[in-house]
């Protein structure tokens, strides 16, 4: 049996061309609503000796390959609405191995934004959550930055989260960079512009906060919108719940976020939640953590690199 998926705005337009296409021969095996209508597959049919040529020359059949990547997705606990996406982004080409296939089709799904590495006078603040990892991330960039002979400026704005800065103070000592130390938003700005004079990259490590209080979001608003030339991007952990994730990641879209920088890759088996807080919020994916030693620089995303992460933790984590 061959197997075809169809996808229309409602059942009858889907019907339709499946008569036209294969008259009363085929066989409902599903019929799914997604957000962009109904997606329906059906059944074919066919010669055995057909399949058997068919499978010699292009190689696995496209059902078996689409349950495949689909599983996959299911075991990073990716939601079924993003499920949908990538699979009717899959590639018919039968050639391409897993790695090509799915790659290809993150390509169309998702946006992909790596950190500069050149020299910016932009600078950088690292938002999110409690917790998700930000001061380490913003010692990682330190290190990526002076390994490249970098002018490195580092502006901590968590001055009250106990151990924060003494943590920050550490890395930088080692790197034999200053901590500039600021806790109000004119502070930050005035901060700001006297580092652009001396310096090739600005780093900012933000306080945690709780996205859900009105009070702490406003007060990173504030520092956020009433700095010219900074860029807040939305640090997230790895393995979270997708739609607690996506939520999150809402709130930090309204404060000015557009990239966002995924951690703690290491200590997770999943990433459904990072590929939904994403796609869900038009969110550019950019670099990554996959290790807590500092020393580790974080990874540029992309495409390709996505595709074998998710590969490879759904190899390890086949039991689940």
């Amino acid at each position: 049996m061959r197997i075809k998926t169809y996808q229309a705005l409602n059942v009858p337009e889907a019907m339709n061309q499946i008569r036209q296409d294969f008259g009363n021969n085929a066989v409902i095996l599903s019929n799914t609503r997604t957000l962009e209508g109904v997606r329906i597959t059906i059944g074919i049919e066919d010669d055995i000796a057909d399949v058997q040529i068919q499978e010699a020359l292009f190689g696995t059949p496209q059902n078996q390959f689409y349950e495949k990547i689909q599983k996959i997705l299911r075991n990073h606990s990716t939601p079924p609405v993003l499920i949908e996406r990538i699979l009717n982004a899959l590639p018919n080409d039968f050639n391409q191995n897993e790695t090509q296939s799915l790659s290809s089709a993150l390509e169309k799904v998702f946006q992909f934004s790596p950190l500069p590495t050149n020299d910016t006078k932009r600078a950088f603040m690292l938002v999110g959550p409690s917790g998700s990892g930000k001061t380490i991330a913003v010692a990682k960039m330190a290190v990526k930055a002076k390994i490249k002979n970098k002018k490195i400026g580092v502006i901590t704005t968590d001055i009250k989260r106990a151990g924060a800065i003494e943590q920050l103070e550490a890395f930088t000592k080692i790197l034999d960079l200053n901590l500039i130390k600021v806790r109000k938003a004119d502070l930050l700005k005035d901060t700001l512009n006297e580092l652009r004079t001396k310096v090739d990259l600005i780093l900012i490590d933000s306080p945690g906060i709780n996205p859900f209080s009105k009070e702490d979001t406003d007060l990173l608003k504030e520092m956020i919108s009433d700095t010219v030339g900074l860029e807040p991007i939305l640090v997230l952990s790895a393995g979270m719940d997708a739609y607690e994730s996506a939520d999150i990641a809402s709130i930090f879209l309204n404060l000015g976020c557009h990239r966002l920088l995924s951690t703690r890759l290491d200590l997770s088996r999943r990433f459904g939640n990072i590929l939904w807080a994403a796609q869900s919020n038009g969110y550019a994916l950019t670099d990554v953590g996959i290790s807590g030693h500092v020393s580790e620089a974080l990874c540029p995303l992309k495409a390709q690199s996505l595709a074998q992460l998710l590969l490879l933790n759904t190899k390890k984590g086949d039991a689940l």
